[in-house]
């Protein structure tokens, strides 16, 4: 239930956060829709790979665990963009991918059971 929270709920919710500071907190009717939208996305995003770190938990530690998560979490970020849209440029690549790998790394590691772990 921890994971299912952190990948759908915290994940998309602090990249919309991220954006929206990093933009100056707009909120003019567009923002808000580019914010669903980016929101929605993201959440696509981070259910695939949830579901991938949770197949992964039982195999890997965590330190194993979470670059693998990270690297996925940037083809991810990437691919289904690129496969909705066609080619993107390549800024825009890098960044969906630097954000990915960050935000899916930082959700797989705020996901794992560190208690059960030193049990």
């Amino acid at each position: 239930m921890k994971r299912a929270l952190v990948f759908l709920l915290l994940g998309p919710a602090s990249v919309v956060l991220a954006i929206w500071v990093a933009v100056g907190m707009p909120n003019d009717a567009f923002a808000v829709n580019v914010a669903v939208l980016l929101f929605v996305c993201t959440f696509v995003v981070s259910g695939i790979v949830g579901l991938l770190d949770g197949s992964l938990a039982q195999a890997f530690p965590i330190s194993l665990r979470a670059p693998l998560t990270a690297v996925v979490g940037a083809i991810a970020a990437i691919g289904l963009p690129a496969a909705w849209l066609g080619p993107l440029p390549q800024d825009m690549s890098m960044l969906l991918g630097i954000g990915g790998a960050f935000y899916m790394g930082a959700c797989s590691l705020l996901s794992h059971d560190y208690r059960r772990a030193q049990a």
